[in-house]
């Protein structure tokens, strides 16, 4: 695995990321408070209409999608999170949807602005913290699917605040005082009874699974090397069937953010790779890898790149290894924003390899994420226009 050594070293120190088909979005909650008058919880629920309950603000609604089957229940009320050194006005969700299971939500205008997957995120129910998947839906919704969603769904009947937190989002909304009553809580678990809908994964068929939430990763672990490669590269979680890794410096520290897939020729030794990395010496960069090369290392390939059919300049690629080609972008942030949230991607060096392959929703918002609560720009001082 010397070639994996190599990168990462060079990365390291210079040397020669709908996520999972989420079906939901938050509905107009002004709108859904001044539909209906206030109601006790029915006998039967009927998709589609709202419910404003009876000595509350929280609203309910079963919301169809366009094969007109119930496709989610939420209940939605106005809440106050902190962030940015103040207070902000939100909407807060608690939603079973057949895209992601049980979420909790928050809808307002101060989001991040780009997809996030934050694999290591929580939601704290009063002082019990469940690990979380924390994805961004639309422009103005962050939505966190925890771990253990009947645990989760269970604390709500006790509970006097709920914690969102993602590092990966820069989001922490401080203790929301939730004031969720047993009728409110009732009718969502009745919404859910009622339209048979799944809280602990996605049940949608267009909807892939979503990543195992996980603890914190700690600031500094071992540096010890493995047979596989860089301290780290044997932590592997999947993301959109990728290999996500957070490999360490030598300080212990997380220096890279690593995910890559692979390719087996079927009925041959031939194998093909893709990787995305950003580390803390060069920022976002793009790596493929094809067993059948046998290449100079550190000699400069003149290559195009095209993203969606649309070519991408303001790069350049570098044999890394025998069989590895490095792609590195005069401006990772333009990199990220070209490859998005799932593209088609060919890469060709005349003579030399072309290749051509996808990059799944999910992996750069995962990358970004990883990136951000591990301090690590997409680009470096050096790159900033």
């Amino acid at each position: 695995m010397r070639t994996i050594r190599a990168w990462f070293r060079a990365a390291v120190i210079g040397a020669a990321f709908c996520v999972a088909a989420i079906c939901f979005a938050a509905f107009g909650l002004d709108a859904a408070i001044a539909a209906e008058p206030k109601a006790a919880a029915p006998d039967k629920i009927v998709p589609d209409k709202t419910l404003n309950f009876a000595n509350s603000d929280w609203s309910g609604l079963p919301e169809t999608g366009p094969d007109k089957k119930v496709r989610q229940c939420v209940v939605t009320a106005k809440r106050v999170r902190t962030g940015g050194g103040g207070n902000i006005d939100t909407a807060l969700s608690v939603i079973i949807s057949r895209g992601s299971g049980l979420v909790f939500a928050i809808s307002d205008g101060k989001m991040p602005p780009e997809r996030i997957l934050d694999d290591q995120a929580e939601a704290v129910a009063d002082d019990h913290a469940f690990p979380a998947v924390a994805f961004t839906v639309g422009s103005s919704t962050l939505a966190f699917h925890p771990g253990d969603a009947a645990g989760a769904l269970a604390a709500l009947e006790k509970i006097t605040t709920l914690r969102l937190r993602s590092d990966g989002a820069g989001v922490d909304t401080g203790p929301i005082a939730i004031n969720l009553p047993p009728d409110v809580l009732g009718w969502l678990k009745q919404c859910d009874k009622q339209f048979d809908i799944a809280i602990d994964r996605p049940t949608d068929p267009k909807a892939g699974p979503l990543p195992v939430p996980r603890p914190r990763s700690p600031e500094i672990a071992s540096v010890d090397p493995t047979p596989a490669g860089p301290p780290g590269i044997e932590d592997k979680q999947k993301i959109s069937g990728w290999d996500a890794s957070e490999l360490r410096g030598f300080d212990g520290k997380i220096a890279v953010c690593f995910i890559r897939q692979h390719y087996a020729i079927k009925g041959s030794a031939h194998v093909i790779g893709t990787y995305l990395m950003v580390s803390r010496a060069k920022g976002l960069t793009l790596m493929v890898k094809d067993s059948i090369l046998k290449l100079s290392e550190g000699q400069d390939i003149p290559a195009t790149l095209k993203i969606e059919n649309k070519p991408f300049a303001g790069f350049a690629a570098h044999v890394l290894g025998g069989d590895e080609i490095g792609i590195f972008p005069q401006h990772g942030l333009a990199l990220a924003d070209a490859l998005g949230d799932g593209v088609a991607v060919a890469f060709d060096a005349q003579k030399i390899e072309k290749l051509e392959f996808p990059i799944p929703s999910g992996i750069v918002p995962w990358l970004r994420a990883c990136a951000r609560r591990s301090g690590i720009a997409f680009e470096t001082d050096e790159a900033k226009p």
